[in-house]
């Protein structure tokens, strides 16, 4: 028969492995994004940009979105020399994102009657601009389609129809090329899951794969 005394420290061993077991080790705290403003001399044109350091990001990623703004998001481990250098290997890519945006026309919230005028305008070259689009982002997907039109409308950038109708804003026309090709993708997508399923989204990433961003910057137009 073990000693009384035996039992009490097999007693207090169990519960200081409980007591161990419940506590755990302590949870780490997640590391803030520091993000700073920062400066590159790029073909003779000072370039400002965010730099945002995320503990999450594996890469580092360049970005310019919607109105000009240049975003660089790094990795903790990435030197500034590091970032520099991938900024000037794409310098030209940069610099006409950029100035493509700072020329995007912004479209006038004007009268009614201007308004019409401006699709009445416009209508031709977005449907052109819609149709090549169409034809060739569904080279990657092959889905049945039937009429491609332009509509004049005040929320909505594009729709899908059951019977396979596509349609677009007008505005498809005067937007960034990337956002139109995101627009595009994103209706095409509805020929084959009439929904916004994780299937849906899928498809989507098959040619966009960045969409999130993207479809932030569209979003972002009024």
């Amino acid at each position: 028969m073990p000693h009384p005394f035996q039992k009490l420290k097999r007693a207090i061993k169990t519960l200081h492995k409980k007591s161990l077991k419940a506590v755990g080790p302590p949870a780490r705290t997640p590391r803030p994004i520091r993000i700073s403003q920062r400066q590159i001399i790029l073909t003779g044109q000072e370039i400002e940009y965010t730099l945002r350091v995320n503990p999450r990001s594996k890469s580092i990623r360049l970005a310019i979105h919607a109105g000009g703004e240049f975003i660089v998001t790094a990795p903790p481990r990435a030197t500034q020399t590091m970032i520099e250098s991938l900024i000037k290997l794409k310098a030209n890519w940069i610099l006409d994102k950029i100035n493509h945006f700072k020329n995007v026309v912004k479209v006038p919230r004007n009268s009614k009657a201007e308004q019409k005028a401006e699709y009445v305008r416009l209508k031709k070259d977005a449907l052109k601009i819609a149709t090549e689009k169409v034809v060739y982002w569904n080279s990657f997907y092959n889905f049945k389609y039937k009429n491609i039109s332009i509509k004049n409308q005040k929320t909505r950038w594009g729709s899908c129809s059951r019977n396979g109708n596509l349609n677009f804003n007008y505005k498809i026309a005067i937007i960034p090329d990337k956002l139109a090709d995101y627009l595009v993708v994103h209706e095409i997508c509805h020929l084959g899951e009439f929904n916004h399923s994780a299937k849906f989204w899928a498809l989507v990433a098959k040619t966009i794969p960045d969409y999130k961003t993207v479809r932030r910057e569209l979003k972002g137009i009024k």
